[in-house]
């Protein structure tokens, strides 16, 4: 018997190293055999080759952002994931009888975890349901204060930079945007401004806790397991913004909320706005706060980004600047314009220059540049003599096809609104269907774009007429990173009264 227990403890311990090896030989095996028919998926396109084993290799550029090698279009950067800088190709997945479908990219937009948002949702019929609903209250066809409540504002970013910026003071145009922008955003959606422009002061220091939270945005909607591991229950308990919070997204959240109770409560507040207009549509109090979540993060970022970036580089750009001046001076001459009101943005289609500047603003920076990619349909899809199969992501990469010389010219990484005037007809609708790409079609547009156009035209025409702008240090560069969006800072510049 003794001999049989020892027999038996020297097999269990030559056993345990033995399991342990074998089971990762095991792991490694299936890691793998794992990779390999990764790779062989969407093996006829190019791309890094640990792209096409695993989506780490996508997870690494996340964490530690640099500038890629050349590819061509389209490229692979995952298993099952290609990127693309062609505008026919993002208009034919974007086509009203497409059957292409939002990937598990747009899960990640669901930033409040009790239902989608317009944005988020990737069933189809849900969506359509809330474009209907919405889409009069972002076109401003149903709302008639949508206009005077971007004037209101206007005017008080005219003061805020008179009277705080205007003895040769620096300001930060980027800090400055991100205020405008908020407070224009909280007025249309919400009936009232957030306040930052009266406080000049970053509110709730959101704007600092703002490059954190685009990071995790960005591994949340570019990872799937980011994603299930951040709206998990725990992690929702834990780390997601509450109302409650003092500092970050919270208190903007709480804001929106307390704006919408009081449209829901025993005695509704009823205004003809925008949310007013979500509620006569039938939207629940619940939806409407899911839709306030995506308006604060897509509504404000993406209109701060091309003011700032079109300010600063029309500011650098002498010649660009004086045209724009004076074709803003001449046309108040002319009586295009009032000399006294904000103007109107019909009017600001009528000028020329101005229309330039700010397409070309666009190009170079577009606001939302996350990868919006796009599932191939049951038995794939066939673009421009391309095979793609089913299952297969197809992400937009649109800095590449905002900048891409084979349709803008070898000049096309330059600030030059010119461009878009010398032209011929031809050309020019070729340059606008394809920076227009970026903000979808069909059933894919995006619905806050007319409210983006008017707001980047009135603005920036307006900070033209009322001030000479110049830079505080040209030698000095700007502070910039990008997650999702580009957050700048240190974009300095001093702003000298042209009329009182």
């Amino acid at each position: 018997m003794a001999g049989f227990l020892s027999s038996t403890t020297s097999i269990s311990q030559f056993s345990a190293p033995l399991l342990a090896s074998c089971a990762a030989a095991l792991l490694l095996c299936y890691l793998l055999i794992g990779a390999w028919v990764n790779h062989r998926k969407l093996r006829q396109f190019q791309g890094p080759f640990w792209a096409s084993c695993s989506r780490s290799w996508i997870f690494w550029h996340d964490l530690m952002p640099s500038s890629n090698t050349a590819r061509r279009s389209p490229c692979r950067i995952g298993p099952t994931l290609l990127i693309t800088d062609d505008a026919d190709v993002v208009r034919h997945m974007n086509a009203p009888a497409s059957q292409w479908r939002r990937s598990g990219w747009y899960d990640g937009m669901r930033l409040d975890p009790r239902l989608d948002s317009v944005f988020s949702t990737r069933d189809e019929k849900h969506h359509a349901e809330l474009r209907a609903k919405e889409s009069g209250g972002y076109n401003g066809r149903d709302i008639a204060t949508l206009e005077p409540d971007i004037d209101n504002r206007i005017d008080d970013v005219l003061a805020l930079i008179r009277d705080r910026y205007s003895n040769h003071k620096t300001l930060d145009i980027a800090l400055i945007s991100r205020f405008f922008t908020l407070d224009v955003l909280s007025t249309i959606a919400f009936g009232r401004p957030f306040g930052f422009m009266e406080a000049n002061d970053d509110l709730w220091d959101y704007v600092k806790s703002t490059s954190s939270a685009m990071f995790m945005l960005t591994l949340i909607v570019n990872h799937s397991s980011v994603r299930w591991l951040f709206h998990s229950r725990i992690m929702q308990a834990l780390g997601a913004p509450k109302v409650t919070d003092k500092t970050g997204m919270g208190p903007m959240l709480a804001f929106a909320r307390k704006a919408v109770a009081e449209r829901f409560g025993a005695k509704p507040v009823v205004k003809q706005d925008m949310l007013g207009h979500f509620i006569n549509k039938g939207l629940s109090q619940v939806q409407c706060e899911a839709e306030a979540a995506l308006q604060i993060i897509a509504g404000s970022d993406s209109t701060t980004t091309i003011l700032q970036c079109t300010m600063f580089l029309l500011v650098g750009t002498p010649a660009a600047y004086a045209n724009l001046r004076d074709e803003l001076d001449q046309a108040e001459k002319a009586g295009i314009m009032s000399g006294s009101d904000i103007i109107k943005y019909a009017e600001t289609q009528k000028l020329q220059y101005l229309q330039a500047v700010i397409w070309e603003g666009i190009r170079l920076f577009p606001p939302l540049f996350g990868l919006k990619a796009k599932l191939a349909p049951k038995g794939g899809d066939t673009i421009n003599g391309v095979y793609y199969p089913e299952g297969t992501e197809m992400a937009i990469c649109d800095a590449a096809l905002c900048q891409n010389p084979a349709v803008f010219g070898s000049d096309a990484h330059l600030f030059r609104p010119e461009r878009w005037i010398e032209a011929d007809a031809t050309t020019k609708v070729k340059y606008r269907q394809t920076v227009d790409s970026i903000f979808g079609s069909g059933r894919f547009l995006c619905l806050g774009r007319h409210i983006a156009m008017m707001e980047l035209h009135k603005t920036i025409a307006e900070l033209v007429r009322h001030f000479d702008w110049a830079m505080a240090d040209p030698m000095r560069g700007i502070d910039t990173h990008a997650h999702s969006v580009h957050l700048q800072s240190n974009m300095n510049l001093v702003a000298t009264p042209r009329r009182t």
